[in-house]
This record gives structure tokens, C-alpha cells and sequence, in this order.
């Protein structure tokens, strides 16, 4: 979990942006705030920033944001804050924004699940997908007993499937990703999908195949999982069964389901705000139909949209870059070249140390 050095102060304090959701797109548009000199907080529903990366996929290794030609998902998570940081914004922790307010003034109060309101001259919405949950198999009925325990619906540690005899469930980019990343781990891995092709990457679609042919792990295709037996609380066996009809079992001590997860945008989809199939539409500006209010990352919606992090870099960038006109109406704005800024940073805390010691 990031260590967070800056927790918000008085709620009342007016910020420039209020940023709603703390995962990668949300860091990144803090920092981007910095960048143009303007201040933010952001507000988070869960106990720790970094979205889904940092709750459900820690250890994951991520292979297409520029720059990183592999990186753990929690590094990447690290990495944008550390970027971040340095413009301490204000960060609230576990609070779910439920319902916000445009004041006749143009700005906006943002009213969270225990009651309390922010204000700030702009919104960007960062909140990635909503809400989410991960989708179950309901011929298993209700095996909440299990989970965390035989049953997962995602890989927080490595260490909870070593030495053990996993049945992996799905056919896209986790449960394919997953299957590779488990071999060296797991006493065995079978990859259990109904389909009758993978739908994940390409390339790791091949090494799954190419582990398969050298009998490293078992893969079924075109095949369910059907029941699964227990034994004082732990899994011991699953039950399969595919297409035509064929049953047989597995030995098994770790269900790992990656089949998705069912997105609920909550109370966002309660904010006359125009929507496309459970997102925000945006346009160029990455603005909302909202004069003052802005949506970046998954949330986001336009014609041509790629749900990938890089994107949602990106739009973070521009929506903090556009939110500028209605945060600072008037003003020109300027291109802020990072190495410049940078730059003069630098050189001016070296000339404040050196005015400091020369006091001394």
C-alpha cells in the first residue's frame, strides 16, 4: 500500500480540481495539476490509490505503457505517485463521491458518503470503470466461504498459489497472463475455458499453446467448470464438463476465476450527465456536457475509445490541460515543457538552500 504523506486538509479549502478516483489516470492528472500549477485533490473510495492495479492485480506485470517494457502493476502504481508527490495533493482516502453541486458561481461542491463536501473550482472524473465486482459462476452457488481462501477471483500474491494445484477459469488477457505467470509457482495449472478460442493477447495466447504441447499445463477448451467438492472449508476437486457432454475431474486446492468483472457506475449514473453504455461522453477536451467538468481513463467515452492505461494517461493529460480556460478564464495558456519546468524547480530550491545557509 502507498504510504500517503499528504492527507487533504479542511475539507472546506477551495481546491482548482477536485479529481474523482485515485487509480493511474487520477495520479497522473494530479501530476499533471502540478504541472500546470494548479492545486488538486483527489478522492478515493477504497483504503489505498492505484484502482484495480494496486487492489486486485498488484503483481501483475503490465507490458504496453510507454517506457516500461515490463513493470509489476503496484510499481507502475509507485511510479505515478512518486511523480505525483512532489505537488502534494490532497488525498481522501474512503470516500465514495455520491452526488455533486455546479454553484451559480461556476464552481462545484462535491458531497462524499459520509457527508463531507469539497469544493473546487473544477471536477475530473477518474473513476475508471465504477464500482466493481467480479463476475462468478452461478452453477457453483454461493462459495463466499471459500474465497480468499480456495476460491479467487484475482492474484494479490503469488505466495497464495505456490506449491498448490490451481484450475484457472477464463479465456482473456488474466486468466491467459495468469496461466503463464503461475507455472513456475503452482504444482500444476489447468486453464479451464467455454470457448473455443482464447480472447487475450496474441503472443501470450502462443505461450499458453506452447506450454500446453510440452505437458507443462493442461488446457480444456469448449469446457465448463460443472461443480466442485470441499472438504472442512477447502477445495479438493473440480468437477468439469464440455461441450459434448464429456464429465471428469480435477485434483484441485485453488479455483482462480478471471472472467471479468461487472462495472456499476453507482451514483455517477444519477448525474444527468450524457452516457454511452455506462461511460461519460466526452469530447475533444475530454469534457462531459458539463461546462467545468471533465472525465479521463476508462469513464471516458468517444467514438474510437481504446480502454488502455496509456490512454488514459493521455486523457488525463489533456483534461487537466483544457480544465485550465474554465479554472482560469482569461488567462493564456502556455505550453509547459516538463524538462523546463523541471529546470527551474530545481534551481530554485538550490537557491533557497543557499539563502538559507547563508543566514545561518
Amino acid at each position: 500500500m502507498l504510504d500517503i504523506h499528504n492527507p487533504a486538509t479542511d475539507h472546506h479549502d477551495m481546491r482548482d480540481l477536485t479529481i474523482i478516483g485515485g487509480g493511474p489516470t487520477g495520479i497522473f492528472a494530479a501530476f499533471q495539476c502540478g504541472m500546470n500549477n494548479i492545486s488538486c485533490r483527489i478522492i478515493e473510495s477504497m483504503p489505498q490509490l492505484g484502482g484495480q492495479l494496486a487492489a486486485l492485480y498488484p503483481e501483475k506485470h503490465i507490458y504496453d505503457v510507454a517506457g516500461f517494457p515490463e513493470v509489476p502493476a503496484i510499481d507502475l502504481v509507485e511510479s505515478l505517485w512518486a511523480q505525483a508527490e512532489r505537488y502534494n495533493p490532497d488525498v481522501v482516502l474512503n470516500e465514495t463521491v455520491t452526488k455533486y453541486t455546479k454553484l451559480d458561481d461556476g464552481t462545484f461542491e462535491t458531497r462524499t458518503n459520509t457527508g463531507n463536501v469539497y469544493r473546487s473550482r473544477a471536477v475530473l472524473i477518474a473513476a475508471g470503470l465504477g464500482a466493481f465486482e467480479p463476475r462468478k459462476l452461478p452453477q457453483l452457488g454461493n462459495i463466499d466461504h471459500l474465497t480468499g481462501s480456495s476460491v479467487y477471483y484475482a492474484v494479490k500474491s503469488v505466495e497464495d498459489f505456490k506449491g498448490k494445484r490451481v484450475v484457472i477459469v477464463g479465456g482473456g488477457d488474466s486468466a491467459l497472463d495468469w496461466t503463464v505467470g503461475l507455472i513456475k509457482n503452482a504444482a500444476s495449472v489447468t486453464l479451464v475455458h467455454r470457448g473455443h478460442e482464447f480472447q487475450g493477447h496474441g503472443k501470450t495466447a502462443h505461450e499458453v499453446e506452447r506450454a500446453r504441447a510440452n505437458g507443462t499445463i493442461d488446457v480444456y477448451l469448449e469446457t465448463e467448470v460443472a461443480s466442485i467438492e470441499e472438504s472442512n472449508g477447502v477445495l479438493t476437486r473440480v468437477h468439469l464438463r464440455s461441450s459434448d457432454g464429456s464429465k471428469w475431474t480435477v485434483e484441485a486446492d485453488r479455483l482462480l476465476i478471471l472472467i471479468g468483472f461487472k462495472s456499476n457506475l453507482g451514483p455517477l449514473a444519477r448525474w444527468d450527465l450524457e452516457l454511452y453504455e455506462n461511460a461519460l461522453v466526452v469530447d475533444s477536451h475530454m469534457k462531459t456536457s458539463v461546462d467545468g467538468l471533465y472525465a479521463a481513463g476508462d469513464i471516458a467515452y468517444y467514438p474510437g475509445k481504446l480502454k488502455i492505461i496509456q490512454t488514459g494517461l493521455s486523457e488525463a493529460t489533456m483534461a487537466v490541460r483544457h480544465s485550465l480556460s474554465y479554472i482560469k478564464p482569461g488567462e493564456k495558456i502556455r505550453n509547459v515543457f516538463s524538462s523546463v519546468k523541471m529546470a527551474k524547480e530545481k534551481k530554485a530550491a538550490e537557491a533557497g538552500n543557499a539563502t538559507e545557509n547563508k543566514a545561518e
